[in-house]
């Protein structure tokens, strides 16, 4: 089966074994993303302006908000991969995570074992001990921290506007938001509005809003309602239309959500 292979979620966040066969488009997480390839073909990526390889060799970290897209050159052939979506303040609640680079990181011999058996835990689903998997999280995670080099800078502080209109952004409307009245709610025109939330942000607000209507969607997806009230409720004007922009972005249709081993110990 392609798609999902494997999903669980936690307190941590989520945590995905992945059947990926197409490349995936330009998109952000609100996470901290983590890519390791279990099996299949090695995968070429670009993290904001950095081209990274994705091997059995290593193991990929995206921070929050980071545009990231795969390289469709590099990625002609299916990638099995184990992706965490890790919530940033359960890494600074219990790891005092500081900002990292994005990075390619060489991987252990023990988190290489790690990885192998979580990948392996997904796979059989319900008959799987889901407190061993926080715990399997939570020590990649720990390990994840000690090798991955602190970032020099942070990125600039945001603007009070920005931080304004990031609850208008939240917000979803039939449509999807007006931009230009965002803008001018918050006192910018609309250029100058853009231009401050990449500033803030690291990527435009399409992009943010975009983040946040897969994030819905994947929390509906979980809770088993219907595809097509699905994308009704988020504002799409046809079920197909929500499935493609879904795809694009994951890698994978939302159907595969409901056919793949599934385990929910928290959720938040």
């Amino acid at each position: 089966m392609t798609g999902i292979l494997g999903a669980y979620r936690g307190d941590f966040g989520r945590v995905t074994y992945l059947d990926i066969t197409r490349p995936i488009a330009t998109h952000a997480h609100p996470h901290i993303h983590v890519l390791f390839k279990v099996s299949g073909a090695d995968r070429g990526m670009q993290v904001e302006n950095r081209a990274i390889g994705l091997h059995r060799s290593n193991w990929v970290l995206v921070n929050p908000w980071q545009r990231h897209f795969d390289i469709p050159e590099e990625c002609r052939a299916p990638t099995q991969m184990l992706a965490l979506y890790i919530d940033k303040d359960w890494c600074r609640q219990r790891m005092d995570w500081p900002a990292f680079a994005d990075s390619a990181c060489a991987i252990t011999a023990g988190m290489r074992i790690r990885v192998d058996l979580l990948a392996r835990m997904l796979g059989k689903g319900a008959d799987v001990d889901s407190t061993r998997i926080e715990q399997m999280v939570s020590s990649i995670m720990c390990e994840a921290a000690q090798l991955a080099p602190e970032h020099a800078s942070e990125r600039t502080a945001m603007d009070f506007r920005i931080r304004r209109a990031l609850s208008a952004l939240r917000v979803r409307t039939k449509g999807g938001p007006d931009f230009e009245a965002v803008a001018r709610s918050v006192g910018m025109s609309r250029s100058r509005f853009f231009e401050q939330f990449r500033n803030s942000m690291g990527i435009a607000p399409n992009m943010y809003v975009d983040a946040l209507l897969i994030e819905r969607a994947i929390s509906l997806l979980w809770e088993d309602k219907p595809i097509d009230d699905i994308a009704e409720t988020l504002g799409f004007s046809a079920q197909s239309s929500f499935t493609r922009f879904f795809k694009e972005r994951v890698g994978f249709p939302p159907s595969s959500l409901r056919q793949a081993p599934q385990l929910t110990q928290i959720v938040q």
